[in-house]
């Protein structure tokens, strides 16, 4: 899914992390966030517990922008990083 704005490129990927443990579930972001280019965006799908605790906070320190943060109704959560 593709979303566009006329001020700035603004692309909407998914990354679904859930499952993938700590801190392999950051890494596989970083990797995948390395390929998009400054200002696109991905939606990251994680676990309760050590991965929302750890992930947006590792995201932010290598520069990336976590946009939103909320819970869905199954107890996952999903995060709108836009890239560096």
């Amino acid at each position: 899914m593709h979303l566009h704005c006329f001020r700035e490129r603004f692309v909407l990927e998914k990354l679904d992390l859930r499952r993938i443990p700590c801190p392999k579930n950051t890494s596989k972001a970083l990797i995948f966030l390395s390929t998009l280019e400054s200002g696109e965006s991905v939606e990251i799908w994680l676990d309760d517990g050590e991965p929302i605790d750890n992930v947006p906070e590792s995201l932010t320190l290598e520069g990336h922008k976590v946009i939103s943060k909320n819970r869905d109704q199954n107890g996952h959560w999903i995060l709108i990083v836009k890239a560096s």
